[in-house]
């Protein structure tokens, strides 16, 4: 199961990347076109949130997986060993809580446009294609914590 994450993490990570490498081709193009040629891209600057969006909630997924995300350790690390894994426990238990709550709401929001047949003014993205990043890092996110949640109440990682 392991190998599987870690595979699919390598796999987001190539295409995040190839998605950050497009995002600056086009802000470099728009750049030549607005300064050079007095004309623009129009769509660009819609497109380029929506990317930064998709990629801040995508991203979060691999960063949750390798446990590198924020967090204020002042208190913590001086605790004893039992009372860290009760706080790391209720710490992945309100993360998922909170991620899967707040995905339920994403999902009916991306299902809603994507049942209107939303779409962005300039560029014509379709808003549930947006929605549904967000949807899938929450989702991940969620599961990251619960499968870390399983790990302290099984007692992995001593």
């Amino acid at each position: 199961m392991k190998q599987t994450f870690d595979a699919l993490a390598r796999l987001c990570t190539a295409g995040l990347s190839a998605l950050l490498l497009a995002m600056v081709a086009l802000i470099c193009l728009n750049v030549v076109l607005r300064y050079i040629f007095g004309a623009s891209v129009l769509w660009a600057d819609e497109a380029l949130v929506f990317a930064m969006v998709g990629m801040v909630f995508l991203a979060s997924i691999g960063v949750s997986r390798r446990d590198q995300h924020l967090r204020m350790t002042l208190i913590t690390q001086s605790l004893p060993h039992t009372a860290k894994r009760v706080i790391a426990g209720l710490e992945h238990l309100a993360t998922a809580g909170v991620c899967l709550f707040t995905a339920w709401y994403a999902l009916r929001s991306t299902v809603l446009l994507q049942g209107r047949g939303t779409v962005s003014n300039m560029a014509e993205i379709p808003l549930w294609l947006a929605h549904g990043t967000v949807l899938i890092g929450l989702v991940g996110m969620g599961l990251v914590a619960l499968a870390r949640l399983y790990n302290v109440l099984a007692r992995k990682g001593d």
